[in-house]
């Protein structure tokens, strides 16, 4: 593929890479969520999705509410701000609605590992944090496959975890030329052992600008552009969550998300509103309005003025 060809509309990325089956990734902790993503792949119905991130939130409670994944590998899933439960999971695991899941829970820390050993290639990942807990006492209530080795250079015996190589993920930047070399700054949570263990990579970004511009800071560079199958441009595209030096969370959204998803018809209401009934994500802003938009705009702050030398 020439390079220049890597800028795609969200629709055609997700009808075009994401297949029925897929392990997905869906970058973000805290700081660059791919929430628009998640609503193209909800808009086109895609089905039996298995889905990773560290902390699944209400992305992965409106995937598991609309039907699209039946298998989760993360720690938490919640309504954080409050903390709210989040409802669409509640009804899946009590009730079988719409589907029954199959929950694969581990702790943040432990995740990143098995993200880790997915991005270098190597078989496991020896951790010393999950001996001890249920995860690691009572692997089959949580549906997990952790294991304990003998180190070779001592009488240590410590706790390992597997690989998890996504076959596709999504990743939301601040910015990115037209090659895929996506830059991001602030909280990186998992996204960079998460969205560089995947087989194909997708790059979300707020703006797409000159190479020239990637070159200046290379170190804020999360993946390169050589790993990348194709690039978005999609402002707003982390929206409800923030986005460093572009937006605030949306905390009144959040908050609003459990009251607004506590039964089945609520959900059903909320999902045409905010997915289903827009096209894409310029739609979605409209429905978002104006003056909301102003009001979680990033006050500007430059800060740490770097000498790179001539």
């Amino acid at each position: 593929m020439d390079r220049n060809e890597k800028v795609m509309t969200m629709n055609e990325v997700v009808k075009k890479y994401v297949n029925d089956g897929d392990l997905l990734f869906l970058g973000g902790f805290g700081n660059c969520s791919v929430y628009s993503a998640a609503h193209e792949i909800i808009r086109q119905g895609k089905k039996d999705l298995k889905i990773t991130r560290c902390a699944g939130g209400i992305i992965f409670d409106q995937l598991i509410g609309a039907n699209i994944s039946n298998y989760v590998i993360t720690s938490h899933i919640w309504d954080g701000i409050g903390p709210q439960p989040a409802w669409n999971l509640r009804r899946s695991m009590e009730k079988g609605i719409p589907q029954k899941i199959t929950y694969h829970e581990y702790s943040l820390f432990a995740l990143n590992m098995s993200y880790l050993a997915g991005y270098l290639n190597i078989p496991f990942m020896p951790i010393r944090s999950l001996r001890g807990t249920d995860i690691y006492d009572k692997p089959s209530s949580v549906k997990n496959k952790f294991a304990s080795l003998e180190s070779p250079f001592s009488d240590d015996e410590i706790c390992v975890v597997p690989p998890i190589k996504p076959d596709i993920g999504f990743v939301h930047v601040q910015r990115a030329d037209k090659y895929g070399n996506g830059q991001l700054w602030g909280l990186v949570g998992d996204i960079k052992f998460g969205i560089n263990a995947c087989k194909k990579i997708i790059v979300v970004t707020e703006k797409i600008v000159d190479t020239e511009i990637i070159k200046e800071i290379p170190n804020l560079t999360i993946v390169p552009g050589f790993r990348v199958s194709a690039v978005v441009e999609e402002p707003w595209g982390g929206h409800p969550g923030n986005v460093q030096g572009s937006y605030y969370t949306d905390l009144k959204y959040i908050f609003n998300y459990a009251k607004k998803t506590k039964t089945i018809e609520d959900w059903e209401n909320w999902l045409e509103k905010w997915v289903l009934g827009v096209e894409n994500r310029k739609e979605y802003l409209k429905v978002l309005g104006k003056e909301r938009i102003d009001s979680l705009k990033s006050i500007p702050k430059v800060s740490g003025g770097i000498d790179f030398g001539s």
